[in-house]
């Protein structure tokens, strides 16, 4: 496992440093690296505490939260409560994505259906403006 420690100038890491990169996103793209890589992380793999990994790479627990909040976002790992984070396979990845793709394509036409049926409420709207209220009924 790698001992890399994230800090480099005695910041504190919930703010950015002089890059203005924070420590969350960088343990994040470390642990990223390291999953995709599959050189450390296999998938199914429960991945070390929070604490673990802080005392590890030199960091708060709540910065690896954050970081594993990011991970969790991007599909690469589940974080199960009580239980811990663990490594998404790739089949599962993928098929997050194509959950994702899709519910996208499908908010994108339950908005262009919203529009259309704007456009069809305003038509009848002004039909019925056409025709009286009251008026002789014959």
């Amino acid at each position: 496992m790698s001992s890399t420690c994230l800090k480099s100038d005695g910041y504190a890491w919930g703010v950015a440093n002089q890059d203005g990169e924070f420590a969350s996103r960088k343990l994040a793209a470390l642990l990223r690296s390291e999953i995709e890589e599959g050189s450390v992380y296999l998938p199914g793999t429960k991945l070390p505490s929070y604490r673990r990994l802080g005392a590890q790479y030199g960091v708060a627990p709540n910065t690896v939260q954050a970081a594993m909040r990011l991970l969790e976002a991007s599909g690469l790992v589940t974080i199960r409560p009580k239980s811990g984070a663990y490594v998404c396979d790739s089949a599962i990845r993928s098929t997050r994505h194509d959950v994702r793709m899709e519910l996208v394509e499908l908010r994108d036409q339950l908005q262009r259906t919203k529009q259309e049926l704007a456009a069809a409420q305003q038509t009848v709207a002004g039909l019925i403006d056409r025709f009286p209220a009251k008026g002789p009924v014959e």
